[in-house]
């Protein structure tokens, strides 16, 4: 009798310990999104909702990592209705997909039930702590994103409260909002006030536009912010920033569904041509030849390749980029000879190429215009020729790098 005793307490603590060590948020079984809202109002709780789709990693990473540990169980389970919505297969998620505005995954959001309103959003993955400690904020009216939001529209303007609601903003992936604050509040010191470490650390994470005044200021101040960050910091910054924005329009094409934004080019043509900087010669020069791109002129767009390559402006390699991208815009030409002339010219490029991998890439790009004119048998064979050196350059790195494919 005792051993049937004991190896029934032995049971039973065993199956206490397995459970104690595998609690898990409680999402709610029903799809149906009125019911999980009528449920969080009765209980006067928020909604949080794990908004995630069947091919993302980072949201199988929390489910199953995270959301399994007993800490974000006990809390998720005593604080919030928890709700989980594929958003491209199920027919509420794909509602909500809208309504909440997600647009990456994962998403986390956590929901007032009487507005329906999003209060607090973080997008992305992390760990048990950092999940614990934003759901203790998101159930802070005064310090959740909304609060923050809130707040910064009654007019608070604190550098602490700042810093706060750009963290906020970035956790949130609200890249245009978290730059237009920072540019508000940057952009109304004085060279003397803007130039600290604090607000360095706002312009470096939050601020990437060159025409915004406070970039401006760093560029025309750049000694001042040498002295806080370092040469080679400050100088990254605003090459990226540079680059950034005239690669940015440079990369527009007829078609997009999008109006050119003529303003904005001609004010950073205007500000390039302004400025003493490493990166503003490479960065007209994709402005420039872009422009032939726009106007259909095909004929100046090769000519213009020959000439800003012939200036060798490009450094790190991106003479190669700028070929590459801009030869492939004969895809929009309907002239053969013109197109006929671009590929005899990438053949060229390639000869004199001694990366396997940038070979490849080329003879997609070959391969894809002529395509464009017709000639299926020709490219067959660039698709080949690309394979073998694609191959070949896999096996001269030893395996160690390996071609990253095109999206196109």
């Amino acid at each position: 009798m005792r051993t049937v005793i004991l190896g029934a307490l032995i049971m039973l603590m065993t199956a206490f310990a397995v459970d104690a060590q595998n609690r898990s948020i409680n999402f709610e079984q029903t799809k149906e999104w009125k019911k999980v809202v009528k449920k969080a109002k009765k209980e006067k709780k928020l909604i949080f909702v794990d908004c995630y789709t069947s091919w993302c990693g980072p949201c199988k990473m929390l489910a199953n990592n995270v959301f399994t540990q007993d800490a974000v169980a006990d809390y998720f389970n005593a604080h919030f209705v928890n709700a989980k919505y594929d958003m491209e297969k199920d027919a509420d998620g794909v509602i909500l997909k809208t309504q909440f505005a997600v647009k990456a995954f994962p998403t986390l959001v956590f929901v007032d039930p009487v507005t329906q309103k999003v209060v607090h959003r973080l997008v992305g993955a992390g760990s048990a702590d950092w999940l614990i400690a934003n759901a203790k904020v998101a159930n802070d009216p005064q310090n959740n994103l909304s609060g923050l939001m809130k707040r910064y529209e009654a007019g608070e303007r604190g550098a602490e409260f700042l810093s706060t609601y750009l963290s906020a903003l970035a956790s949130a992936y609200m890249t245009e909002e978290q730059g237009t604050v920072a540019v508000e509040y940057l952009g109304k010191l004085s060279d003397e006030q803007l130039a600290t470490k604090e607000n360095w650390e706002l312009i470096k994470k939050y601020v990437s536009d060159p025409l915004s005044a406070p970039l401006k200021q760093v560029l025309a101040n750049r000694e001042k912010f040498y002295a806080l960050a370092g040469k080679e910091v400050v100088e990254y910054k605003l090459e990226n920033c540079l680059k950034g924005a005239s690669m940015a329009l440079s990369m527009w094409r007829p078609g997009q569904g999008s109006d050119f934004d003529e303003r904005r080019n001609a004010e950073m043509l205007s500000y390039l041509l302004s400025i003493d900087h490493a990166a503003a010669p490479e960065a007209l020069a994709n402005l420039y030849t872009a422009a032939y791109i726009r106007k259909g002129d095909f004929r100046g767009l090769l000519d213009k390749m020959k000439e800003v390559l012939s200036y060798n402006l490009f450094r790190n390699g991106m003479g190669k980029d700028y070929f590459q991208r801009n030869i492939e815009a004969l895809l929009l030409c309907d002239d053969k000879d013109l197109v006929e002339e671009g590929i005899a010219w990438i053949d060229r490029v390639c000869a004199d190429t001694p990366d396997y991998f940038a070979k490849a890439n080329l003879m997609n790009s070959k391969a894809r215009l002529q395509t464009k004119i017709g000639d299926t048998l020709g490219a067959d064979k660039s698709k080949m020729e690309e394979e073998k050196y694609a191959k070949e350059g896999e096996r001269r790195s030893g395996g160690r790098a390996i071609r990253a494919m095109r999206m196109n």
